[in-house]
């Protein structure tokens, strides 16, 4: 399995901090200048290619359409980010789900393993709102994926 993310803060550096930690094949579009919320994307995240445009919009949308699949985190905080993604898969005809990790982590490690299992793909966008919107979305969502280590690694 592939992990690709927009490289955001939050969810999407939550992400690729997984599959690098974890060994994961990992990548994803980043904006023109490879930067987010808070500056430029350390170099060791490597497979990121920078889209033609600053504007993120560009690379969701190419991350939503040069994956298989896509894993929305949220947790109730508004983002306007998060609902483009959510729009892109859904335009797509793209397999997507949407975890709202006020659930709690098990009960959300489960969904996660559960869709993982019936939703066939090899390359898994990651992506959700960014740290300034939601604080914690990023420990979350990498507490759900480290429940779920076993099958992103098959």
């Amino acid at each position: 399995m592939k992990i690709v993310s927009g490289g955001q803060t939050g969810a999407d550096m939550a992400a690729l901090e997984f599959a690098r930690h974890n060994g994961l094949d990992h990548g994803g579009w980043v904006p023109k200048g490879r930067t987010n919320e808070a500056g430029r994307i350390p170099e060791h995240f490597t497979g990121l290619a920078e889209t033609d445009s600053e504007k993120v919009v560009e690379r969701t949308r190419c991350n939503v359409a040069s994956s298989d699949a896509t894993l929305i985190f949220v947790d109730g905080s508004t983002s306007p980010g998060t609902q483009q993604t959510i729009a892109f898969a859904e335009e797509a005809g793209k397999p997507h789900l949407v975890v709202d990790v006020r659930d709690g982590t098990a009960t959300c490690a489960r969904k996660v393993r559960e869709w993982l299992q019936s939703t066939p793909a090899t390359v898994l966008n990651i992506a959700g709102p960014r740290a300034s919107e939601a604080p914690q979305i990023g420990p979350q969502a990498r507490a759900i994926l480290d429940q779920n280590l076993d099958l992103l690694e098959a």
